[in-house]
């Protein structure tokens, strides 16, 4: 009886998967760029040059690809900030992301980008992230606040931007 509890259960947590997988969106290619240009001196992309490849690689992860026909969609990150001020202090740190989010359409026989109409747009959105600190919080007796490190914060506005990003697409 047991075996059979275990083996149902594998299966629908299978199933459950494929479900899961369905939801996926497909896309045929994610392009990032990060645009600063917009606030004199950022100097964001000083301390993390390849935050446009690391926030790329994140959002794919998330998704399913096809071929060339499938919706194309394009980051373009445009203020990465630390308590709103652009220029960030010696130590890099951030806790805001801010960007446009566009999916086009994927090329076809009359869809292609060889001087040609550029691709329909089929959603496109702003999205910022902002994360808050636990400064001034009290904790409960015999609790200790731990910041996490430069890199794990980094991290973690890269996967939560990307996150983010992923669910918000409704293009299909």
């Amino acid at each position: 009886m047991k075996f059979m509890q275990t083996t149902a259960l594998a299966l629908s947590m299978s199933f459950a998967g494929f479900a899961a997988m369905a939801d996926i969106p497909t896309v045929s290619a994610v392009e990032v760029e990060a645009d600063l240009s917009a606030y004199e001196n950022s100097n964001a992309l000083d301390f993390w040059p390849t935050l446009d490849d690391d926030l790329g690689k994140a959002i794919a992860d998330k998704l399913n690809f096809d071929d060339a026909t499938a919706p194309r969609l394009e980051v373009q990150l445009t203020k990465v900030a630390i308590d709103g001020d652009t220029v960030l202090p010696d130590s890099g740190e951030f806790n805001h992301l801010e960007g446009i989010i566009a999916v086009h359409s994927g090329l076809d026989s009359g869809n292609t980008t060889e001087g040609k109409a550029d691709p329909e747009v089929l959603q496109s959105f702003p999205l910022t992230v902002v994360a808050k600190t636990g400064e001034g919080m009290e904790l409960p007796e015999g609790w200790y606040l731990i910041p996490p490190s430069q890199e794990d914060f980094y991290q973690a506005m890269v996967a939560a931007y990307a996150e983010k990003v992923v669910e918000r697409l409704d293009f299909e």
